[in-house]
């Protein structure tokens, strides 16, 4: 468990299969739980869950590793969950994986959150501006407390230089949602797979600077008549045992093709 403010905890959960390992977190603010993790991690999470006076859960996406546990929460506490108008009818679904993530993180049954009505959520000691900052999924959101500096990211941040995208990402979203983040006030970030990061605005920064420089090299490049293959074995060549292991649904191709055919 760490955190910075006494009232936020985070909990760090680890998947592993052969030759993979993966890192979720899952935050608890008072008495509100962000996002509730992969059902691949259940007991863990029930542990954690039962400790603790859980009364509202918000989720930042619909993704099998942010919601898998949302459907036993449903049935065992009761307890409203909300999610952004565009992830409701995407929880109200079983899903049906690709292999590789229903290994990592398990399919999810179906839930039925509500939608968030207005554009904040309070706890006793927090007042969250809800940001909708699509680019990883199109009902991604994130919370901010501007007066106390915090940032509840969820799937925003993950990597300061990212070298590959999955098939549904879009890069110019991601720049889009990452300046919108950072007109707000804060300094500490909670990421979904990176825990506590208090220099978390720096790192934010970094990864839209890094992005915006990718992006201008790609344009560059493709105006003067390169194909998306040829640029990606220019600037992104290497492959990852991730992409392999994805079927290269996660990809660098994935990265130069969404700047191409999104910007």
């Amino acid at each position: 468990m760490k955190g910075n403010d006494v009232l936020i905890k985070t909990f760090k959960l680890v998947r592993k299969i052969p030759g993979q390992k993966m890192h979720v977190y899952i935050t608890i603010v008072g008495d509100t739980l962000v996002d509730t993790g992969p059902y691949s991690l259940h007991k863990q999470v029930k542990n954690i869950v039962k400790e603790h006076q859980i009364r509202n859960v918000i989720h930042t996406h619909h993704h099998e590793d942010h919601t898998g546990n949302s459907p036993w929460i449903e049935e065992h506490l009761m307890v409203p969950q909300w999610i952004h108008k565009d992830g409701v009818t995407k929880c109200m679904n079983n899903t049906k994986l690709p292999f590789y993530r229903s290994v990592f993180w398990n399919n999810r049954k179906s839930f039925n959150p509500m939608k968030f009505e207005s554009s904040e959520f309070h706890t006793k000691e927090h007042t969250f501006k809800i940001l909708h900052t699509p680019g990883h999924s199109d009902d991604h959101v994130i919370f901010i407390d501007e007066e106390k500096g915090i940032c509840l990211s969820g799937d925003l941040y993950l990597y300061h230089s990212p070298t590959s995208h999955f098939s549904f990402e879009s890069v110019p979203e991601l720049i889009h949602s990452l300046n919108k983040a950072l007109n707000y006030n804060f300094q500490e970030i909670y990421c979904s797979h990176g825990g506590y990061l208090p220099n978390g605005r720096r790192l934010m920064e970094r990864k839209r600077d890094y992005l915006l420089n990718l992006q201008e090299k790609v344009l560059t490049h493709f105006q003067k008549g390169m194909s998306p293959a040829e640029i990606r074995e220019m600037l992104l060549p290497k492959n990852k045992a991730f992409q392999y292991l994805s079927g290269f649904e996660n990809s660098p191709m994935h990265t130069i093709r969404s700047i191409i055919e999104h910007t």
